[in-house]
């Protein structure tokens, strides 16, 4: 007699990782993705069609990867993942500080979980341990502080990604031979070791995100796959942070329970710059929505030169936990600004300049180098790139031919512009024609004296 049995369903297929660069079965895939927590905070009470839904929304967003960012899901999202093609980053459930007895737990966990999820091809990656940081930080807590507490962590050795993380590492990599295996996540290079992927905010919690670009071009290595970035933007769906108070909202309410870090917001988009809460909210979506599109153009136009792909963060909020976040899409999964930006970004075929300088003067020369960006895998042959900048009273344009090889990056020229006599908007648009993909761009930089 039968005691019981077990009916899986899996697919056929190689991943293998050099340099950060991804290859599915045998062939590299420069990695566009998102991280997503939890659909619910109760996970499980989410449903079958809310985890599917947030598969569906990754694929409508242009994304190749999914990171399940230090959680575990439901069986149904991995099933959705699998009939979708989209790729996964399984994080084990460990994030920041761990005591010293939490080792044989979460090695038997890390085995277990290839137990149970090995048999998805869908998963591309297994990663041990997200910020192996003892981070101790409270909701709106002080962020110098903790900043100071994420560096030291960072350089020291600790018993965390020293001890900890080497042996789930292990534990993954005895389990699963088949799959790439990264010990932690967000470590920066150290004293002893190279480093891993990469978190930086520029223009959240440090610099500005122009500076992001910079950043890139002088530690290339910080470049090769970089797994969190963002900024924080005012959901569609507010009511829970009771609008009709403004200005004087619950601010401490809404630090501690939804998350919102006031402190960051007054660096970037203050409040106290806007009559109404409408008008701040627009306008916290208007910079998540230019720092999600500068963050991913840069990294594009880096592809496989240093970069091996991205994951931003985040795609969604948890369904049963309204909040101010980094997410693209809020709790109710209404859209930011955001979410269309990073769908833009992240078409098979795009076309971007290098982004002009916030503000410029009359008379001051402008270079930016044109690339056009094919994920495809079929060349563009004889693709046309129209450009046309654009002023008070006047206007300029270029025209550039050329091909375009298949999974490459090609420049195809610079726009070389003396800024006009004129004060105002100063406007740059791209348009990519070939008959087998279209692409266009917009850039606004404004004229002043």
């Amino acid at each position: 007699a039968t005691s019981h049995s077990l009916r899986r369903r899996t697919g056929l297929r190689t991943v293998s990782m050099k340099r950060w660069v991804l290859s599915v079965n045998g062939e590299r895939l420069f990695l566009k993705g998102s991280n997503a927590g939890p659909t619910r905070q109760a996970l499980g009470e989410a449903s079958p069609e809310e985890l599917r839904r947030d598969v569906e929304l990754a694929r409508d967003a242009g994304l190749d990867l999914l990171r399940v960012h230090a959680h575990v899901s439901r069986p149904e999202l991995y099933e959705a993942a699998d009939e979708a093609g989209l790729l996964l980053w399984q994080d084990m459930p460990l994030q920041w500080g761990y005591a010293r007895g939490t080792r044989p737990q979460a090695v038997r966990q890390a085995t277990a979980a290839v137990e149970q999820l090995g048999h998805h091809p869908s998963i591309a990656l297994w990663c041990g341990h997200n910020e192996p940081l003892a981070l101790d930080l409270e909701p709106g807590g002080d962020m110098a502080k903790a900043a100071i507490a994420f560096m030291g962590g960072q350089q020291l050795p600790t018993w965390n990604k020293t001890v900890l993380d080497r042996s789930v590492a292990k534990a993954l990599r005895r389990a699963d031979g088949t799959r790439p295996v990264i010990p932690h996540s967000g470590v920066l290079p150290h004293v002893g070791g190279g480093g891993t992927d990469t978190h930086v905010y520029f223009g959240w919690y440090h610099g500005e995100e122009r500076q992001f670009a910079g950043f890139c071009r002088a530690v290339p290595r910080m470049a090769r796959f970089v797994s969190e970035f963002g900024a924080q933007a005012v959901p569609e769906a507010a009511d829970f942070m009771a609008p009709e108070r403004w200005p004087d909202l619950d601010w401490e309410r809404l630090a501690h329970t939804h998350a919102l870090q006031r402190g960051v917001f007054d660096r970037h988009v203050p409040p106290g710059d806007f009559a109404t809460f409408d008008e701040w909210r627009e306008a916290t979506q208007a910079y998540q929505a230019e720092l999600v599109k500068g963050h991913v153009e840069v990294l594009r136009r880096l592809k496989y030169r240093p970069t091996g792909g991205f994951c931003h963060f985040s795609l969604v909020d948890a369904l049963d936990h309204p909040a101010v976040t980094w997410s693209a899409l809020d709790h109710e999964r209404r859209p930011k600004a955001g979410f269309r930006a990073l769908a833009a970004a992240c078409r098979p075929v795009l076309v971007t300049a290098d982004r002009p300088p916030a503000q410029v003067r009359p008379g001051q020369a402008l270079a930016l180098d044109v690339h056009v960006v094919n994920d495809l895998r079929s060349p563009l042959e004889d693709a046309v790139v129209e450009a046309e900048a654009t002023w008070p009273g006047g206007r300029h344009g270029w025209r550039f031919g050329g091909d375009v090889a298949a999974d490459d990056v090609a420049r195809v020229g610079t726009l070389q512009l003396l800024v006009p006599e004129a004060v105002g908007p100063l406007d740059l648009a791209l348009r990519l024609v070939h008959p087998g993909a279209e692409a266009d761009n917009r850039y606004r930089t404004m004229i002043s004296r």
